[in-house]
């Protein structure tokens, strides 16, 4: 993959404003001070990415060498970690933080088919699109470039946009906040072994979000 010239958009100063940004953002949204992070964060990512003289590309919205495998993986990558990650993983923290996951936003899903399509098509284009190319590819790589992009660097990387994901859903309390972060260590695990190719993380998460609607609009959510 090309290298980014070296110049002041890449300085560390610079890079660490930017990702103060995104942690401020990130403590308004989890205080409700704004309704979402994501938009000012995709702006923000799409600057630098403009002013690096670069796109979404470079960062992995870029087709991948086969789409069949990618989808195939990415259907049964998010529908097993959700499978994991609702009968294992969130109840195993219910237990260690004496905390629920909290849902209650999404209590008025149940049986309302309008509200499930208006959901489904909200996740795939904010969630799995938006929260991927922020999270996985924006931020992961600006974390990876302040720390030198090698291999201890991605990992660190990988685990520190983790964090800003998991905070950003702290509506779902402790819980959801941990289940979350773990999560979007697994969706940067994928989007690592694809060589930093965002769509596989995309799937995965798209499919991850329309399995739990479904299941809450069942009303077979535990």
């Amino acid at each position: 993959m090309k290298s980014l010239p070296l110049d002041w958009h890449n300085n560390r100063l610079v890079i660490v404003v930017e990702l103060l940004i995104a942690i401020i953002l990130q403590i308004l949204h989890a205080n409700r001070i704004i309704n979402s992070a994501i938009i000012f964060l995709f702006i923000i990512g799409w600057l630098s990415l403009r002013l690096r003289k670069s796109g979404w590309a470079y960062i992995g919205l870029s087709r991948p060498t086969n789409w069949l495998r990618t989808i195939g993986f990415g259907i049964i990558a998010g529908l097993a970690y959700q499978a994991i990650s609702m009968w294992l993983i969130v109840p195993l923290l219910h237990k260690l933080t004496n905390k629920p996951l909290d849902l209650s936003q999404f209590e008025s899903l149940r049986s309302n088919s309008t509200l499930l399509i208006i959901s489904l098509v909200s996740v795939w284009i904010i969630a799995a699109f938006g929260e991927e190319m922020v999270y996985r590819g924006y931020l992961l790589n600006r974390i990876s470039d302040l720390l030198e992009r090698n291999q201890a660097a991605w990992i660190a990387a990988a685990i520190g946009s983790s964090v800003l994901f998991g905070y950003g859903h702290a509506y779902q309390g402790i819980t959801g906040i941990i289940d979350t972060f773990l999560f979007g260590c697994v969706m940067a695990g994928l989007y690592l072994m694809r060589q930093r190719n965002l769509w596989l993380p995309i799937i995965a998460h798209g499919v991850y979000d329309t399995a739990a609607l479904i299941m809450i609009f069942l009303g077979w959510y535990p």
